[in-house]
């Protein structure tokens, strides 16, 4: 399966990256004044790699998350 690689990006807004599929999300930070949450909510087939996460419920309602 291909994934789509999202590598060093800072998200702070609400539901960023809302129903993702096939995606590894490397040396990212959820974090911001925007103060977003929900990240990857509702999203397949995730991978993280050394993720910041200060932002509520990054991982909602996620199937098939490493």
């Amino acid at each position: 399966m291909a994934r789509q690689t999202i590598e060093g990006k800072r998200f702070g807004e609400e539901r960023a990256l809302y129903g993702s599929r096939e995606v590894l999300v490397k040396n990212c930070s959820f974090d911001g004044a925007e103060d977003g949450e929900s990240a990857l909510k509702e999203s397949r087939d995730v991978r993280v790699e050394n993720v910041y996460c200060n932002l509520r419920y990054p991982f909602w309602h996620d199937v098939d998350l490493e």
